[in-house]
């Protein structure tokens, strides 16, 4: 028989100090009783990357005499389809095989961004990451992806397999960014000065790309080159002069940005970008509601997401944005213009707002529509370049 228990004795503890309850104004309890209905919406929606259905952007397939020609024109010839989907995707003819033209043997460094994928739908900044050579922060991508399909693929040996589809990436993507407890951390060479580090695209001797006097290499005019006729698609000098050339885009005929006579970067002067497993371009359009022009280099696809550029439809992204990060927002008014955050394309899909998604592969052309908003990701390590144009529309 066990024996009997005395009934303990409790110690009582005075507090030392009074709690007040202190009252909210209107504006604090707006904002937490949104903060409590986005963490219900959340709940509800946080599926990752299950069930994902994006329908598909439109991609076009020029003829060689359609390339031959101004971009811009071809670009107007398939605007009234295209913009209903603020994106599009343009695949050259076959025969188009550009050289690639960034000096791969250079030791100088870039700064890249480090992105908290865990975090990237909290709108924190980006910290600064490692500075690396073009050839060195291949090497460390390529590292990254192998390890990381070795770790989480099974019968993955750290190189891509079957397993490794687009669908398994994307659906990882947003397990990693909506749903996931792993910490997942990754360098994106972004917004990298072509004129300083050199762009993917060889130089027009004609006087196409634009005069930079920041630039590492002065803009080449040959004078017996100025008159010549418009080289034949395929050749060597198709690939300098072509105004599907990005260095030479800007100044193509019936481009308003023709007529800016300084360099730019970013509007007039293409940016590189060295891409990472799942780095990340979060959501934003265009400054000055210009066009864009993306070229896929080389390398692992990149998906895109894109809502058309409607005035409504612009509003209803920025709705959500408001909607999901109104806190965040009362500190930084700004923030959707600091392209620091990203969210599903689900969130989207149930406030009404149209968005679509495009698979970008090396050699493939995306373009974003006037107030087009766009983001997306890499699967793995790659190299694109884009610029801005516009026309007189």
């Amino acid at each position: 028989m066990s024996a009997a228990r005395l009934p303990s004795r409790r110690r009582r503890f005075k507090p030392t100090q009074t709690y007040t309850a202190t009252s909210m104004t209107f504006e604090e309890e707006k904002l937490l009783q949104q903060a409590i209905e986005n963490s219900k919406k959340m709940t509800q929606l946080s599926h990752g990357g299950r069930d994902l259905d994006i329908p598909p952007g439109p991609t076009f397939f020029p003829t060689v005499e359609e390339f031959g020609g101004n971009p811009l024109h071809y670009i107007d010839k398939i605007r009234p389809i295209a913009e209903k989907y603020g994106i599009c995707k343009i695949v050259p003819p076959a025969g188009w095989n550009p050289p690639f033209s960034v000096d791969m043997e250079s030791k100088q460094e870039f700064q890249t961004k480090e992105q908290l994928l865990h975090r990237i739908q909290e709108g924190i900044s980006f910290g600064d990451g490692e500075e690396y050579s073009a050839s060195s922060y291949l090497k460390m991508a390529t590292k990254k992806t192998k390890d990381w399909i070795a770790a989480n693929v099974k019968e993955g040996d750290g190189e891509p397999s079957e397993s490794v589809t687009l669908d398994y990436l994307e659906k990882t993507y947003w397990d990693l960014v909506e749903i996931s407890h792993e910490k997942f951390f990754v360098e994106y060479g972004n917004d990298i000065d072509s004129h300083v580090f050199g762009s993917g695209f060889p130089q027009s001797e004609r006087g196409r790309g634009v005069e930079d006097e920041n630039a590492n290499s002065p803009r080449v005019d040959d004078p017996e080159k100025m008159n010549l006729p418009e080289p034949k698609f395929g050749t060597e000098e198709f690939y300098k002069e072509s105004y599907w050339n990005l260095n030479n885009i800007p100044n193509c005929p019936d481009s308003i940005l023709q007529h800016i006579k300084v360099g730019i970067n970013g509007i007039n002067i293409p940016w590189m970008y060295y891409g990472n497993l799942f780095s990340t371009f979060c959501w934003h359009n265009e400054d000055n509601y210009l066009y864009s022009i993306n070229y896929h280099h080389w390398g692992a696809a990149k998906v895109w997401y894109g809502v058309p550029g409607t005035e409504a439809d612009a509003a209803g992204l920025e709705q959500v944005f408001k909607s999901y990060l109104s806190l965040k927002m009362r500190d930084v008014p700004d923030l959707l213009h600091h392209i620091t955050t990203m969210f599903s394309p689900r969130l989207l899909q149930t406030a009404k707002v149209p968005v679509y998604k495009l698979v970008q592969h090396p050699g493939e052309f995306i373009v974003t529509f006037p107030m087009a908003f766009h983001g997306g990701f890499s699967t793995g390590p790659n190299c694109g370049e884009a610029v801005n144009f516009a026309t007189h529309e």
